[in-house]
């Protein structure tokens, strides 16, 4: 029995330090053409998620509205990227602040010129169709979306979410 054989096949075992190295440069160079499409898929959904929650914040003052039968103040400052609702007697009071990446860019109807640094506010009152609301966010990559509250319903409604 020849014993070179056996000796030749546990060299052979294994991989070379050559073909590790080319392996982790074709996974880098896998991973760096996919890494931006990747992080724009992730702001996509962080700013779908961000609108739900805007939208659910709205939808929290309107139902606050009717089953108390008392107005609430929505504020929306886009200078510190939040939002506020405030009951009429005070004793009710919700914040929002967004998540990091998501601004707040855009409310219609838009504030009167030079006011910019002051918080809009918008007034639902019990009985009396909501206030025509439209805030819009936008990511770090550029995906937006629109939240529209209806005003006959009050329900608020997520507009094309789009990049």
């Amino acid at each position: 029995m020849n014993q070179a054989g056996p000796r030749a096949a546990a060299r052979r075992r294994g991989i070379t330090l050559l073909e590790l190295m080319v392996t982790l440069a074709l996974a880098g160079l896998v991973l760096a053409i996919s890494f931006p499409s990747f992080m724009g898929g992730l702001d996509g959904v962080r700013v779908q998620a961000t609108a739900r929650r805007v939208g659910a914040f709205i939808n929290a003052a309107h139902a606050r509205v009717e089953r108390e039968q008392e107005p609430v103040e929505i504020l929306i400052d886009l200078k510190n990227n939040r939002l506020s609702a405030l009951s009429a007697r005070g004793d009710w009071q919700r914040d929002l602040a967004l998540e990091a990446g998501v601004q707040l860019t855009g409310v219609l109807p838009a504030a009167a010129p030079g006011a910019s640094d002051e918080p809009l506010r918008f007034v639902i009152l019990p009985g009396v169709p909501g206030p025509r609301l439209q805030v819009q966010l936008t990511g770090r990559v550029g995906h937006t979306a629109t939240i529209e509250m209806d005003p006959i319903s009050g329900v608020p409604e997520i507009l094309g979410e789009r990049k």
